[in-house]
């Protein structure tokens, strides 16, 4: 009896029991990247290995694009994911749905995620960055107590640039409280008008240099209104306050180094710079010399009157020449005022004439208006006077009327007469005085 399967029939039964291992479907393991290969599908195949075994792995281009970083052969990392089997080659293989690197790489994910947050930000750009001055005389050394850093700057200082004041402001450059001591330091130091400030520390690991990793101390570095040179662990060291500085240096000495011009370069600069003046200065005295010998001997400083005769001539030749041209341009003038005079004189009398003219018109003009307008008034004035002694009470008195007053009193009826009432009665020609007996209504 033949009980033997199928190599697919086993390849499935395998790929099932690991799929249905609940421990198999969420598995983290951690080891070192090999064989790593990105396709252009965005699928990530490699193998994950150890120093005794290693496994397939692939991680699809859904599960990768939210990686912040690309990961590379040699890698330490830890990955997320679940057993499977492909069955093609009857390969077991981890189907990883999570990835990020092991030992520091938490930190190093920190890291890039705040350089890229404070790099969008423009906290990085160089027109931001402050020039620091060339030869600092007031310094602020801003490190640990009693460190080698500290020494390796003041050592270097000494030598370079021991004319520069060095001010010290210690902090803790590790640990949990070391931030915001720096940070308090820089708030402190700023406004004390320091040329330059270092903030230094020596070499170590991810986590001792963690401090100078801060958001709270970039952002102050970046609002400082003094230079600020950093030199924060080795030379392959960086850190997010070296790239929000003004200067980074490789080491606390290349801080010292960047912040001081030597001094034995700068007296020998000035040396070179006192000879080139003081040869630039012998070769203007000696052209300036030879320039005032020329001068001396030219004939206005050796025969003065020589010069004084020729402006004489030149003088008297122009007063000549000036007084020909005042006659000419007087006479010019005189000719002219004699033409005006003439014309003056024969527009004057047209003139005259012409106002004589228009004015004896204009008064026969006027004395007919006069004429007319007095003939007219005078025939107003008849028809006026008609009406007037046409309705005058005089005209009705002579037609027998009468007009009886008491005082000033007109009166109008009997009844306003009383007895022994004075009356004057007015008539056509003359007024009669009577005195009221009795009256009738």
């Amino acid at each position: 009896m033949n009980n033997a399967v199928t190599v697919s029939g086993l390849v499935r039964y395998l790929k099932a029991r690991l799929e249905n291992d609940a421990r198999l479907q969420s598995v983290m393991v951690e080891g070192e990247i090999s064989n790593f290969n990105a396709y252009r599908s965005g699928h990530w195949y490699f193998s994950l290995k150890d120093a005794n075994a290693q496994i397939k792995c692939v991680m699809f281009a859904y599960q990768n694009r939210r990686m912040t970083w690309m990961p590379k052969d040699g890698d330490k990392v830890i990955l997320t994911g679940s057993v499977s089997v492909y069955e093609g080659r009857g390969e077991v293989q981890l189907m990883v749905s999570g990835m990020k690197p092991a030992g520091i790489g938490d930190l190093y994910l920190q890291f890039e995620a705040l350089k890229k947050k404070l790099s969008e930000e423009g906290l990085f750009d160089e027109e931001h960055k402050k020039p620091v001055p060339r030869y600092p005389m007031k310094v602020c050394l801003v490190t640990g107590r009693n460190t080698a850093a500290r020494a390796d700057v003041l050592t270097t200082m000494a030598r370079r640039w021991p004319v520069a004041r060095i001010s010290e402001y210690p902090v803790l450059v590790q640990g949990e409280q070391s931030a915001q001591q720096i940070i308090h330091a820089l708030k402190t130091v700023d406004p004390m008008g320091f040329d330059v400030i270092l903030l230094v520390r020596g070499g170590g690991s991810i986590e001792d240099l963690w401090s100078f990793n801060d958001e709270t101390l970039a952002r102050t570095i970046y609002a400082l209104h003094t230079p600020i040179i950093t030199g924060v662990g080795h030379e392959i060291d960086y850190t997010i306050a070296d790239l929000v500085s003004d200067l980074r240096a490789p080491t606390p000495t290349g801080a010292a180094e960047r912040c001081s011009p030597d001094i034995k370069d700068v007296l020998q600069n000035l040396d070179d710079l006192e000879f080139r003046m003081n040869r630039n200065v012998n070769m203007r005295l000696d052209a300036e010399r030879e320039n005032l010998n020329a001068l001396a001997e030219k004939p206005v400083f050796t025969k003065p009157g020589r010069l004084y005769e020729q402006k004489a001539v030149m003088l008297e030749s122009l007063k000549q020449q000036f007084m020909r041209q005042m006659n000419t341009k007087a006479s010019e003038m005189r000719n002219q005022v004699g033409g005006y005079q003439n014309r003056l004189v024969q527009s004057g009398t047209r003139i005259v004439h012409d106002a004589r003219m228009r004015l004896e018109g204009d008064a026969q003009q006027m004395n007919h208006a006069v004429d007319a307008y007095t003939m007219k008034k005078q025939e107003q004035l008849k028809q006026n006077t008609g009406l007037l002694d046409a309705y005058s009470p005089l005209k009705v008195l002579e037609r027998g009327y009468s007009i009886t007053t008491s005082g000033k009193e007109v009166i109008h009826s009997v009844s306003q007469v009383k007895h022994g009432m004075d009356l004057s009665i007015r008539v056509s020609d003359g007024v009669i005085h009577a005195k009221a007996q009795e009256g009738n209504i």
